[in-house]
Order: C-alpha cells, then structure tokens, then sequence
C-alpha cells in the first residue's frame, strides 16, 4: 500500500485501497458484484440468500444467511443490517458518501430476525449496486453508539479495528507499517485458501519495486508507467506475470468554480486546450492510459464513442481567455483579471509522485499562455480535509467506480456540501438528467441520458478529464488462481503454489 488508511470503518471511509483491497476481505455486504462476469457484472448473493422486488420496484425483501457468524463469535441477523442502515442515515454520522446511495430508502425494518424489508420513495437502478457497496456493521458494537462516539476512533472499536462475518479477520494494524488479515477459521462459506494476508504500507514507490526484485512481496500493485518500462527485465519477468488492466477510474483536474476567474466556463475551457494531454499520455506516462472525456465506467454505454476529448489549441485557448477579460493589460508578460495576476494553485497528495510530473507538465504548458499556476503538494489527510472545505484552487485526483454508477454524489448540486462535488459544479439541466436517471430502470434509456449529462460537463468543463490510467500490476508466479477485474483481485480465490510447483 502506498498510504495509510485514516480508518478502517467502511462507512464512515471514501478511501478506496481500505474500503476496497483491505475491508472487502473482511466486511460483507447483502449482495455482492460477480467480478468474473465481465461485462455484465451481475449481482449475486452473499449476506442474503435471496430477495423478492415488489411489481413497482419500490419494495425489495431480503431473506439472510442463518449459518453467519460475526469474527467475535456473535450470530449476524436482521439487527445488524438495520443497525448499518440507521448509522448510514444520520446525518451525523460522517458517511456522505455512503448516505448518497440511500437518499430515497423510505423505510427499512426487519419482520423477523432472518428477513429485512426495504421501502424505496421511487424505483432506483442501483438499488442492488448500492446494497453490494454496503458494508453490514455488527448491531452489538455499533447499536448504542450516537453519531458522535461512532465518528470518533476512541469510542468506535471498527475504526482501529474492524469485526466482519468476511473470509478473512484483522489480525493486526501496525501504525506506518502493515495491515494484516488471517483466515477466518468459521466463515460461513468456502473457507480461503491463504492462511494470511499482509498490506505492507510502503510510501516509496521505488522501495516497493525494490521489494519485489528481492522476492519480498508476491503482489505489487499500481506500479508508475516509468516503472511498468523499468520492470520488464529479464529477472522480473521470470518472477512476475505481468498485469494491465483498464478499470472503472479516470485521473482529472477539477477548478474550483467559486474561484474567480475560474467560475467562467470560458477560462476552464481554455485550460484544457492548454494543457497537451496527448503529450502527457505519450510522453510523460509512456502511451499507457486512454484518453477520455467520462465520468463513466469507460466501457460503458454511459460514455459517448463520439464525444472526442477537446485538443491541444493553444491558439483558441487564447482567444477565450480574452473573450473573459484575461487579459496581460500591463505588458508584463502574465495574464491578469480585475487588476490581479491569473495565478492558482494546482493541489494534489504529496505522495502523488506520478501526478507530479504531469502537474510539472501543466505548469509549463500554462506558463507560456501567461497563466502562473503552482504546485500544492499535501498530505494525504490534510489533503481530503481541504476538498471537503472547498480550500482549493485546483486539484487534482483520480476517480475510481463501478460497472454501473450514479454521479448524484460528485456531480449534482446537492452534493455540494457533504457530498463529493468538491469543485462547486450546479447546473440546472444536470441535476435534471442525474435525477431522470435515478428512476429509469431500463438501461438503454438511462444511458441515453447519462450521455447528454456528458455533454453537459464537456461544454462547461468543471474538470479537465486527463485519462483512464490502467492497473499496473506484478504478481508472483507462485500465486495462483489469481484473476484481475474491475473490483480488483479476488483474495479468496489465491493459493502459493509449492516449490515443485504443485
């Protein structure tokens, strides 16, 4: 792992790598994405045996497990998942990102131990793809919490140390060092075939490249495009197979709509054409991400083929910043506005060392348009904290999803506060489509909207959509059983093959 997570609370955290690769092997959900069913990634069941969907699509019935065993020994139940969903819906509790999937939930209450019933306002299409995202909690450690002793890591013992019904439990979290899981002896279905699991938290990428020429780790993940080149080495290659694969996640600039000038739809047009993406892809990051302009699973139909990325035109790029009145009004070779020098401030993880060089890139790229942009590099913690208060200029971050998503939660003017629309965007038209969406249940027709919404963010430009940067991967050829997806590598699925090779 490249970073500490802040928390091992799968509610309350939006970090992918914790909510994901570490806590998807120890949480469960109600249902769960079949991640070898590529494309179609249909929903099957984990928590729930089976569930009913009323003929309106508004009342969903699940029928749970009655051989769950929580890792402290405590039979799961219907308690549990309402227990889950109460915390989820406190507007205290700080899980807005998780609160976003159940905004229309109207009622969920449990007829008896073994049968939860949810009551849905209207129809959703991600009602199943949200219920797979819900990580259900224990109801004997969460159910007399309030909000605040719940956000709080001193009195929440899932913050530090999470209890799930998963195949694997925590067996330790080393502060700056590691993570580790165990085989959970009593799980309920197919026991794991790994005995443990260790997360090593290494910051330096170079380290962890390192680590896997001496034969100290079997999987490293997220390798940088330079080190992807520097890896296909005779030495590695008979070690390592080697793993590219193009996930549901895209990279992008996001301006800061309240920031003058960059509230003008002109100006954040004009730094896209600033900025040569091509020559970021083929240069900088040696040809491996896609272009793209999505917020969508790239593979999708969500996204339009035809809508092309915006090019590199310094020259229109110019024009509008002058159509905005950013103008260099004093000779001095830099572009102002209202009497001030266009300066900003680009922010990103200190430990983004790849996003780095790309910034490097930007600045230069905006420099000789008369734009002064620097560059913020934050801690990690530091960092989401400024995002969520709005405290930026620019940033710059990566977006990872699903098979099949609802952008309410980045994109609609709601989420504006408490939500993950960091960069201020509202347009009346887009929250329109986000909500028509919502309630469409056929999928060609949801997509058909979702591709007009795409339109609508490619005219106004909130982001600067960079690319689809793919999953670079070394995984050691005695782990077998391995298969990569959109969710990632399946753990349970691994086995260490011995050294005769059987």
């Amino acid at each position: 792992m490249d970073f500490e997570p802040a928390s091992l609370n799968a509610i309350v955290t939006s970090d992918w790598l914790a909510k994901r690769i570490v806590l998807g092997r120890v949480y469960q959900a109600l249902v769960t994405v079949d991640a070898a069913d590529d494309p179609r990634y249909q929903i099957i069941p984990q928590l729930a045996e089976r569930w009913e969907v009323s003929p309106d699509g508004r009342t969903y019935t699940f029928h749970l497990r009655r051989d769950v065993k929580w890792h402290d020994g405590e039979s799961f139940s219907a308690r549990d998942v309402l227990a889950t969903l109460d915390k989820v819906l406190d507007p205290k509790v700080d899980a807005a990102s998780t609160r976003a999937d159940f905004a229309e939930l109207a009622r969920h209450h449990a007829p008896d131990e073994h049968t939860v019933v949810l009551e849905w306002k209207q129809p959703y299409f991600l009602v199943l793809d949200a219920l797979s995202d819900l990580t259900i909690q224990p109801a004997h450690l969460i159910g007399n919490l309030d909000a605040r002793a719940y956000n709080e890591s001193a009195t929440n013992p899932l913050n530090r140390a999470p209890i799930g019904t998963g195949p694997f439990k925590l067996e330790r979290w080393e502060s700056h060092s590691h993570i580790s899981l165990v085989r959970n002896p009593a799980y309920w279905g197919r026991p794991a075939y790994l005995e443990r699991i260790v997360f090593r938290v290494i910051q330096d990428a170079s380290v962890r490249l390192q680590l896997a020429q001496r034969g100290e780790v079997d999987l490293l993940y997220r390798l940088k495009t330079e080190q992807w080149s520097r890896a296909d080495t005779p030495e590695l290659r008979a070690q390592f197979h080697r793993s590219r694969f193009y996930a549901a996640k895209y990279n992008w600039i996001g301006w800061n709509l309240a920031r003058p000038p960059l509230g003008d739809a002109r100006v954040r047009r004009a730094l896209t054409l600033l900025i040569d993406r091509p020559a970021i892809i083929d240069k900088l990051l040696y040809g491996l991400p896609k272009p793209t302009t999505c917020h969508f699973y790239w593979a999708s139909a969500a996204c339009d083929p035809a809508q092309a990325p915006l090019p590199h035109d310094p020259g229109a790029a110019a024009a509008l910043l002058d159509e905005a009145g950013v103008l260099d009004h004093d000779g001095d070779g830099l572009r102002d506005y209202q009497g001030k020098p266009f300066r900003f401030g680009l922010s990103l993880p200190a430990n983004a060392s790849e996003t780095a060089r790309v910034a490097t890139k930007i600045k230069e790229d905006l420099a000789r348009a008369g734009i002064d942009m620097s560059i913020e590099k934050v801690e990690w913690s530091a960092f989401l904290q400024r995002v969520s208060a709005h405290d930026f200029d620019a940033i710059a971050l990566m977006w990872s999803g699903d098979a099949r998503m609802d952008p309410t939660q980045v994109w609609h003017s709601s989420s504006i506060e408490g939500g993950s629309n960091y960069v201020g965007f509202r347009d009346a038209e887009a929250d329109r489509l986000i909500e028509q969406a919502r309630v469409t249940l056929d999928a060609a027709a949801r997509d058909a909207l979702y591709r007009r919404f795409g339109a609508i963010l490619q005219r106004e430009q909130p982001y600067t959509f960079l690319y689809v940067l793919p999953e670079l991967d070394l995984l050691h050829k005695r782990v077998r059983g391995a298969r990569p997806g959109l969710y990632w590598w399946t753990f349970e699925d691994l086995w260490i093959a011995s050294a005769e090779g059987s």
